[in-house]
């Protein structure tokens, strides 16, 4: 039994190394090779420069196996079936949450509206346009706005919006700040990563370093007259926060009409901010 075991293994063994020695020196095989290479990417690495720091993208490489088995089935070579497997980058925003992100790496045309919600003036309002308008914003929210308002923390979710915690009641301290977390967690299925500091803060930074979080600073502070507040200002990868106030509630549908006509995608902070890459 033991001599059969092992020569059964022994079999499907020399029987793969047999397939990889063929597959290798198929004609369509080192066609593949050589022409997809061209198309691979390296990754860019996160950059670091001071306190703040920089998301890196991934790369891509070829998956030789699964194109060559695409190309098999259609029977010659094709640039469109080259199949690819991101490759992260050697330094992440993951191996640094001492620093401060105010950007994304502008790789791609996205920008993110973030909003901080301490009370509950103008947040219905709010939801309401980012649905008539069809984009989606990060809120950064007040622990105690969150035990008050568990429908609008849902409702932001279901509706694709992505929810951080901002505070508890202005206060950094850790029990609250993770009791905000764990009740983020528990309305929406999601996990906070994110923390929010209008400047340098590094009592803000100290905490969520020790959760393993990131801290944002925005590229944009809108606080009033957000519209030519905006104009000439956008660039790829901005987060741009905006102040909730009458006034700006009243011109957020201009602001975004404004960055759609520009050509920028509004998507949350964690997209914004993630080294993955949507195409492969």
């Amino acid at each position: 039994m033991i001599f059969v075991s092992l020569l059964v293994l022994f079999s499907f063994y020399y029987t793969e190394k047999a397939i990889v020695l063929l597959e290798s020196n198929d004609p369509l095989m080192k066609e593949i090779k050589n022409k997809g290479e061209s198309r691979e990417e390296e990754a860019i690495n996160a950059k670091v420069e001071g306190d703040y720091l920089i998301p890196g993208y991934n790369g891509l490489v070829i998956d030789l196996d699964e194109s060559f088995t695409k190309m098999k089935g259609y029977g010659s070579y094709n640039d469109a079936l080259l199949v690819f497997e991101e490759v992260e980058p050697n330094i992440s925003i993951d191996d640094y949450y001492d620093k401060y992100i105010s950007s994304g790496n502008g790789i791609s045309t996205n920008i993110s509206l973030v909003f901080t919600v301490d009370n509950s003036s103008y947040t219905d309002n709010l939801l309401n346009i980012l649905k008539e308008m069809k984009v989606i914003g990060t809120f950064f929210l007040d622990g105690e706005y969150i035990d008050k308002n568990t429908y609008f923390v849902t409702d932001a979710v279901v509706n694709g919006n992505e929810v951080e915690v901002l505070s508890y009641n202005n206060n950094y301290d850790e029990l609250l700040f993770k009791a905000s977390i764990d009740k983020v967690k528990t309305l929406t299925s999601t996990t906070p990563k994110y923390c929010y500091a209008t400047y340098d803060n590094e009592e803000i930074l100290n905490l969520c370093s020790k959760l393993s979080m990131h801290t944002i600073i925005p590229t944009l502070k809108l606080d009033s007259n957000i519209y030519s507040s905006a104009k000439g200002n956008l660039r790829s990868g901005s987060i741009i926060s905006v102040k909730l106030t009458e006034s700006n509630i009243a011109e957020l549908k201009v602001l975004i009409n404004y960055i759609k006509q520009r050509g920028f995608t509004l998507v949350t902070l964690d997209t914004l901010l993630n080294e993955a890459r949507s195409e492969k």
